[in-house]
């Protein structure tokens, strides 16, 4: 019967740690990306009911690419500050 050596079984131990680390590494950025896209999805959303809402108002928010990342990305502050910047702006 062969014996096994230690270092051996700490190689396998260390190559199995890395090829797990590796594996979840290759997911989190998947699940980030998903998240992110969920996000500015609802951002749009959130910025067209915030559009019909403040036309008695007359508050429009501008439907482009940043306002969506920067919505997505901060949520409801997100929101807010834009409002906020576009009304200064105005």
């Amino acid at each position: 019967m062969p014996q096994i050596q230690m270092e051996t079984v700490l190689f396998v131990c260390f190559a199995i740690a890395v090829i797990f680390l590796i594996a979840r590494l290759a997911v989190s950025p998947a699940q980030v990306m998903l998240k992110l896209l969920l996000n500015s999805v609802l951002a749009v959303v959130l910025l067209c009911v915030v559009g019909i809402l403040g036309e008695t108002w007359g508050i429009r928010l501008p439907i482009n690419p940043m306002t969506i990342l920067l919505i997505a990305i901060l949520g409801l502050p997100g929101l807010l500050l834009v409002s906020v910047l576009y009304m200064l702006m105005i």
